[in-house]
């Protein structure tokens, strides 16, 4: 009964989490306009479309890091001891993944500003 709480209890939490974490959908088309707007960027702004774009990333490997680390603590002293291990591996695997986002959004920043510091008044 109490395995049987517990697993129920896991599956609840389960559920929540995953009724707050749908409130970001990826598209596919969503996927091929970052492709063409990192192809074309040429503009400050265009850079931090993308910065933008891999914070928003950034916030969804965190999402799914959390996730997965409620699921693990969920499985802990069940007899599914495998999934713990499992679910840990992708909170460390989805935290990188965050960290790698914020990264290229930092970077992305970074080209706009450069861009915004070489644009030179217009000569009179």
């Amino acid at each position: 009964m109490k395995k049987s709480m517990l697993l129920l209890a896991a599956f609840a939490v389960t559920m929540l989490v995953f009724s707050l974490y749908r409130g970001i959908p990826t598209s596919a088309q969503e996927e091929v306009d970052i492709s063409v707007l990192i192809e074309t960027a040429d503009t400050p702004e265009d850079h931090l479309k993308i910065a933008e774009y891999y914070e928003e990333q950034a916030v969804t490997m965190e999402k799914k890091a959390t996730l997965h680390e409620s699921m693990a603590k969920a499985y802990k002293g069940t007899k599914f001891t495998g999934m713990t291990s499992h679910c840990e591996k992708l909170v460390k695997e989805f935290q990188a993944s965050a960290g790698q986002y914020k990264a290229m959004a930092a970077e992305h920043r970074k080209m706009a500003r450069e861009m915004q510091g070489q644009k030179s008044p217009e000569p009179q």
